[in-house]
């Protein structure tokens, strides 16, 4: 991945990217999407999701592969009623097993 740091503007080259290979910077906006906005934190073998999603996104899918095991979570928005109920975040007890696993939120 490669991020442009620039986007030109004046006349000569409008909407231009420059600057695109700056270290890290791509490691950076995958951490920002994964952990902020999805709301994936793994500690251990535990996966934490607490998602801070737009407001027009219902639901979200990510395959998460930990160790040879593949996890196949699709994360719903809750209703207001099921907000009231819960404000935890969901938690996903991690096993390496080869197995798929579905798990929806």
């Amino acid at each position: 991945y490669c991020i442009a740091a620039d986007i030109y503007s004046n006349p000569q080259h409008p909407g231009r990217g420059g600057w695109t290979w700056y270290t890290g910077s791509a490691s950076w906006a995958y951490k920002t999407g994964i952990e902020n906005i999805l709301g994936l934190q793994k500690e251990g073998d535990k996966l934490t999701i607490e998602p801070c999603i737009p407001s027009d996104w219902d639901t979200f899918s990510i395959r998460y592969r930990y160790g040879k095991t593949d996890y196949h979570i699709t994360y719903r928005r809750p209703t207001a009623d099921q907000q009231k109920e819960t404000k935890e975040p969901a938690v996903i007890q991690l096993v390496d097993d080869g197995q798929p696993h579905d798990i929806t939120i």
